[in-house]
């Protein structure tokens, strides 16, 4: 899959830009059609050997949206700009590994595209703004200052907050060695904004926001982060204690780069969450994508 710049999903799909799709096997099913009802379904293939699966088109996937067939009425197979909001646990316990940390995520934003946009914060420090520079994503990392706790669900809420305008296809990467961590900053509980893990989840499925999180050497993830990346379309990694972040880290961002984008019109607009399964009809592939989203109603 080759990548196309100035190819914004979200806008796309609300109806403020068309997305061309240059090759054949995308032309096969139209443009991204201007409509602000469009449903994007990211779809990671990949083959009984691990690797990306190519070549494939609209009817080698199967959606279903609560269990009924749907019209794939949109389709690429080009690479889509993202925007990636990458969270660092700088608490107390990741001290000694902050030097790994910061070097790895250094070659995760190098492989990020041109058209990509990013930006580098803690889990509770705000970042500077998305930019596509990345000598100003190496000079912030380089400013991150120690974390004084670990509230997982605040730093999430905080950035699909900030990922919100943005026209790529928005993802949040965290790195962590600990479950959330209630926090109190001058007397008064943090976040201000009472971010749950219910809350969180409700955002993430109504955003279409892709999570993918990486457990610290040898800790364990929470069941709430787990199942929240899974349900995204993104992962949960757990990382061995001597595993390479590095690699885990271009991996995710290699991965963002290979996958496929389908897009259908939901039947009915119930403000709901709905369930999607995508499937493959072409024997000896796998396939993860988004499980859930909301049928916001019409305006």
């Amino acid at each position: 899959m080759s990548s196309v710049a100035g190819m914004p999903i979200a806008a796309a799909a609300a109806g403020l830009v068309l997305l061309h799709a240059s090759s054949p096997r995308a032309q096969q099913a139209g443009t991204f059609r201007a409509a602000v009802d469009l449903v994007p379904v990211f779809a990671t293939v990949t083959t009984r050997d691990g690797t990306y699966a190519s070549g494939l088109t609209t009817d080698d996937f199967i959606v279903l949206d609560n269990g009924t067939p749907q019209d794939i009425a949109s389709f690429s197979d080009q690479a889509q700009a993202v925007s990636v909001s990458l969270i660092l646990d700088t608490s107390s316990s990741m001290a000694s590994a902050l030097p790994r940390v910061f070097k790895a995520s250094a070659t995760f934003l190098d492989e990020l595209r041109p058209d990509d946009r990013a930006m580098v914060g803690t889990l509770f420090y705000q970042g500077p703004a998305l930019t596509s520079d990345k000598a100003r994503l190496r000079a912030a990392m380089g400013l991150v200052p120690p974390d004084p706790g670990s509230p997982v669900w605040g730093a999430l809420d905080r950035a699909l907050t900030t990922l919100e305008p943005e026209t790529n296809r928005r993802v949040i990467v965290m790195y962590t060695d600990g479950k959330n961590q209630p926090m109190r900053v001058g007397g008064k509980p943090w976040p201000p904004s009472g971010a749950t893990e219910s809350s969180v989840r409700t955002r993430v499925e109504r955003g279409g926001v892709m999570i993918y999180a990486i457990g610290f050497e040898g800790k364990s993830l929470s069941g709430g982060v787990k199942s929240m990346a899974a349900r995204s379309g993104g992962r949960a990694i757990e990382l061995d204690e001597d595993d390479d972040l590095g690699a885990a880290l271009v991996a995710v961002a290699d991965e963002l780069h290979h996958q496929y984008l389908l897009g259908f019109t939901p039947q009915t607009f119930d403000g709901r969450t709905h369930k999607i399964e995508v499937r493959m009809r072409p024997p000896g592939l796998t396939v993860r994508a988004r499980q859930t989203y909301v049928a916001v109603p019409r305006r």
